[in-house]
């Protein structure tokens, strides 16, 4: 004898292997809560990152000043020829000098500068007085000029630099303890002026002197 189930069991069965309602927004609410926990640190990862690969740029370019300066002896020279400048700040100088002299692969450029990386990131060769916008002051162990009595200064310029970017790259390079929560940072080899109510700021980060 053949069986034959009920349409009430048929509901039965269907209800049963379905979602409620309440079951879905249970879900739903899970995702949410999942979501909010997770996306800012995504986040985070990603501006980390972003440090960290101009923390790694900057370095790139002291191995290579140092190795043009082992060769050269000079920072005002170019494979060797005098560049006969009279300069406050010579910028370019990743491009025009270490390039060429092939101790550096590509310009200089970093994710932190706002804008075009490439337009408003820099390596420039500086006057003393020249330095560090113009401050001629690089306390590189918070108190002490470094570079009082040197010829040049090769910096990094990094601009429309974001206050926090700022921050993360001094705490990276510097420490916290040469850095500051608020204003200008006047220490270190990471310094910059005060990112004020635009929130934004110019960073210049020692690379070396002579």
């Amino acid at each position: 004898m053949k069986l034959h189930s009920s349409k009430a069991e048929k509901v039965g069965r269907r209800r049963r292997d379905a979602f409620t309602m309440i079951e879905m927004i249970g879900v739903l609410a899970v995702i949410a809560i999942l979501a909010a926990m997770l996306v800012p640190r995504v986040f985070q990862a990603v501006d980390s990152a972003r440090v960290n690969s101009s923390a790694v740029a900057i370095e790139t370019v002291k191995g290579a000043a140092v190795s043009h300066y082992g060769k050269y002896g000079k920072f005002d020279v170019t494979n060797g020829v005098p560049m006969n400048i009279t300069i406050t700040t010579y910028p370019g100088y990743d491009t025009n000098v270490l390039m060429a002299e092939g101790f550096l692969e590509k310009p200089f450029s970093v994710r932190i500068a706002g804008g075009d990386p490439i337009a408003n990131s820099t390596i420039q060769l500086s006057a003393v007085a020249s330095a560090n916008g113009g401050l001629g002051v690089y306390n590189l162990d918070g108190v002490n000029n470094a570079i009082v009595g040197s010829q040049y200064v090769l910096e990094a310029v990094i601009q429309n630099c974001t206050g926090a970017d700022a921050k993360e790259l001094n705490d990276l390079i510097d420490g916290a303890a040469l850095g500051v929560t608020t204003g200008a940072d006047t220490k270190g080899r990471v310094e910059y002026t005060d990112p004020g109510t635009a929130g934004v700021t110019t960073v210049h980060v020692y690379i070396t002197h002579r």
